[in-house]
Formats: C-alpha cells, structure tokens, sequence
C-alpha cells in the first residue's frame, strides 16, 4: 500500500498513531511492557502435519493441491497489481499476495466470468484487484469492505463499504467470492455470519474461497500491542501478542474442533458444501509462502 493509500484510509492522525507504536517496538518499550506475555509463533512444518492429522481424525477430508506453477508465473507476468502492492518486490509477501489471488481466480473460473456472473472480492481494503477485473477483463467485479473506501477507489460504484455478513447483494445472485487473508479477522460471531450470508446470496454453483485459512494446534488468536488483553479475541481461544505489526484487535486461528463447529458445521447445515485443500508445493512460488490451508465452500 502506497503512502497516499495509507493516508486516504488511516488519517493523518491515524499514521501517527501507527508510526508511534512501531517506533515503541523498534525501540525495545514494546518488547519491554509485554515482556512477560504470550508471543504468537506460526505453526511449524510439524505442528502443520498435526493439524491435518487432527483434521482426519474427526472426519474431515483433505484434498491435495498442487497449481502448476508455469501457469502462476505467467500469471505474475501479465502485471495485475502495482509494483508497490503490500510493499511491493522487496516486502517478502509479494509472492504470497499474488499467488492467493491466482489461486482463488483459477479455483473460481474467475477469468471465465460473463457479464452475467458478479464477483466480490470480500474484505477488499484498498486492492486494485476489482479494478484490473473491469478494465481487462469486463468482468462484473465489486469490492466490499468494512472501512471506508481511500480515495483511489472512492469514486468508483462497485468498490463499496459493506458488512460482508450482512451484504446488499440480492438473493442468488453471486457467482463467486473470495477472502485473501481476510477471514481470520471476521470476530465474534461473524465467522459464522459470514458463512450464512454466503449461502443467501451465492447463486446456485456458486462458490467461495478463503485462503489462507489459519489454523493451529489449538484454537487462539493474536493481538497487536495496542489491543492485546483487551477483550477482543474469543473468551475461549488463547491470545497471543504480536510485536511486530500494528491494528489487529483479532486474528483468529482455529483448531481442527473449532474449525468444525465454527464453518464447516454450518456450510453443511447451510445446505452447501466444502473442499479444504492443502497446497502441496508452496514452495515452487516463490520466497516467503505461507498459504496451506485453502477452503473452498459451494452452493
């Protein structure tokens, strides 16, 4: 995200708020004052075997994914995104970014949409992805989320802010949707939300993807500093602190159990159906991929 973005949707006030707290953590004040608290760490390779083990145990199917990645790095080449995207080449997720938004395209026949068909990039922020749809490709693309639209976006219709659990699509009239490093942040019950709105508004056949979706060995979230031990995680899952980031009031991780009784439970009473992938060569995309766990819900 460029500077001008940051701005158009933080503030000036905002800004100074953020760089603050990341010069409390440069300075060592933060890792003093949470000295004694949690830290979150991402589940190991092992911890990752654990997981889906956990998963087979209770029944849940796993399906192997591996993309090609020839069809990825042409992907790459055909330019969608800026070069200052998440911080652009140097920011150690560029290959990450754009390989979820690959993923879910291919895995939605994004790029096979008609004019009839509406996509929705949920939790969109302040992507350019809905844009580049419309203008190279025609498709009928929006962008919802809950913060208000920057500027770059503001004057264009279909970038909206909307509660994605509470949309103003119509009834079955979506074809596809997709969360990028997003659903981890839906708190309280609007996990659970989100998957009923799903199920009102995609057409039948329609599908939706979340990817990554964040697991662990045990069902527990994280806080940045400024929101750790605040109330805002699940009474029920173990918070973490994250020192080295800032504006996360949640980020929600489950265990296999909860996973179960949080989403996949209510997409199978919701009358829909699921596929959780597992990507099995991240490490053909590039540097930094942290994507595994991919869930794909039909109509």
């Amino acid at each position: 995200m460029s500077l001008i973005e940051k701005i158009q949707r933080h503030g000036i006030t905002g800004l100074a708020h953020i760089a603050l707290n990341k010069l409390k953590t440069k300075s060592g004040y933060t890792r003093w004052r949470f000295r004694h608290a949690p830290v979150y760490a991402n589940p190991t390779a092992a911890e990752l075997t654990q997981i889906e083990q956990g998963l087979l145990a209770l029944g849940i199917k796993l399906y192997d994914y591996a993309p090609p990645p020839a069809e990825f790095q042409a992907f790459q080449a055909q330019g969608w995104f800026p070069p200052d995207y998440h911080g652009g080449l140097k920011s150690g997720v560029w290959d990450e970014k754009l390989l979820e938004h690959w993923i879910s395209s291919e895995l939605l026949g994004l790029m096979h949409y008609g004019p009839q068909d509406i996509y929705v990039d949920v939790a969109a922020a302040g992507s350019p992805w809905v844009q580049a749809l419309r203008e190279r490709k025609n498709i009928n693309a929006y962008a919802i989320d809950m913060c208000e639209i920057g500027k770059l976006y503001r004057h264009l219709d279909y970038y909206r802010v909307e509660n994605a659990t509470a949309t103003t699509f119509a009834d079955s009239s979506v074809s596809g949707a997709s969360l990028h490093c997003a659903y981890e942040m839906f708190m309280g019950q609007d996990d659970t939300k989100l998957i009923q709105e799903l199920a009102r508004i995609l057409k039948p056949g329609g599908k939706a993807v979340i990817l990554p979706l964040y697991m662990h060995t045990h069902y527990c979230a994280y806080s940045s500093p400024e929101y750790f031990g605040k109330g805002y995680s699940d009474p029920d899952a173990r918070e973490y602190v994250r020192l080295d980031c800032s504006g996360v009031p949640s980020s929600r991780k489950y265990d296999p159990l909860k996973l179960r009784e949080r989403v996949l439970a209510p997409i199978v009473s919701a009358g829909m159906r699921y596929k959780l992938r597992v990507l099995r060569n991240k490490n053909e995309f590039g540097k930094g991929i942290y994507c595994h766990f991919i869930l794909e819900i039909e109509k």
